[in-house]
């Protein structure tokens, strides 16, 4: 199953970057900002958001977390270069290289990765959860509310990310439609699945509204990788192949350092729309 969690981890960073391209193609073409919402454009961004989501919660079941969280941060390779050649943004050279070590980096996460059986929360576990959420609540709203600074949210942001991606490991999503439909409205972890996920995309859209999208790009991308993926590692059965621990960090450090190279990238910075110029016109669309 490993495979069939590899290609939703792959389409998911795909549909995530995909979903950039439709919204930012929304925005250009609005004359104003109602305009841009009921735009077919962003609404079909909308649905590779979600799309997008769905498939990083199955790629989650199969393949460990710190892999998958990797893998889908490799959208902002992904919207770099296609940004490049739809917007005529710019690609410096070490933009190139960047997205070539993301690729190696992530070759090598997912040459190494090992999962085991999926583990059960229990009452302790599912107490914890629940009790993080809560703290990382209240943190979140002191931060946001006082802070001006983007990054300490956008880590938070991260953190808040990052509990969704351990909540979907640990919540019970076998059998038919309906039992996962009873499970998710019946199940407190799904619950706190739920928390996570909109108390990271909150504080996200804070950090964005606070500073320019590069460093908050960088710090969430790490941020939401590598503090699920080492609680994955320790206790929600994640592992690493016998001998391939030198592989796993080098991928880690490639995959990491190729995101956070690209997410301070003048393309990322001019599709965001806070590079203080005028957005560039389509170029090829």
């Amino acid at each position: 199953m490993l495979v069939l969690g590899l290609v939703a981890a792959l389409v998911a960073a795909a549909a995530n970057a995909g979903a950039a391209m439709l919204e930012a193609m929304a925005t250009r073409r609005a004359t104003h900002a109602a305009g841009v919402v009921t735009s077919p454009l962003y609404l079909g961004g909308l649905l590779l958001d979600i799309a997008g989501w769905v498939l990083t919660v199955l790629a989650l079941r199969y393949m460990p977390i710190v892999a998958v969280q990797a893998i889908v941060s490799g959208q902002v390779a992904i919207t770099v270069v296609a940004s490049h050649w739809v917007f005529d943004t710019p690609l410096r050279r070490i933009d190139l290289a960047a997205a070539a070590a993301n690729v190696v980096g992530l070759a090598l996460l997912v040459g190494s990765a090992e999962t085991g059986e999926l583990p059960q929360a229990g009452v302790g576990g599912t107490i914890a959860l629940i009790a993080v959420l809560v703290v990382l609540a209240a943190v979140g709203t002191v931060t946001a509310l006082k802070s001006r600074r983007a990054v300490p949210i956008a880590f938070l942001a991260g953190l808040a990310f990052g509990g969704t991606a351990v909540a979907v490991r640990l919540v019970d999503l076998d059998g038919p439609v309906g039992e996962i439909a009873r499970t998710v409205l019946t199940d407190p972890v799904a619950w706190a699945l739920l928390g996570y996920a909109a108390l990271g995309l909150g504080l996200y859209t804070v950090a964005l509204a606070r500073g320019t999208v590069g460093p908050v790009v960088a710090v969430l991308a790490v941020t939401e990788t590598l503090a699920p993926g080492l609680l994955g590692l320790a206790f929600l059965g994640d592992g690493i192949r016998v001998g391939w621990i030198g592989g796993f960090l080098a991928g880690l450090v490639l995959a990491l350092g190729g995101v956070v190279v690209l997410a301070r990238s003048p393309a990322q910075a001019s599709l965001a729309g806070d590079d203080g110029v005028a957005r560039p016109p389509l170029k090829r669309v």
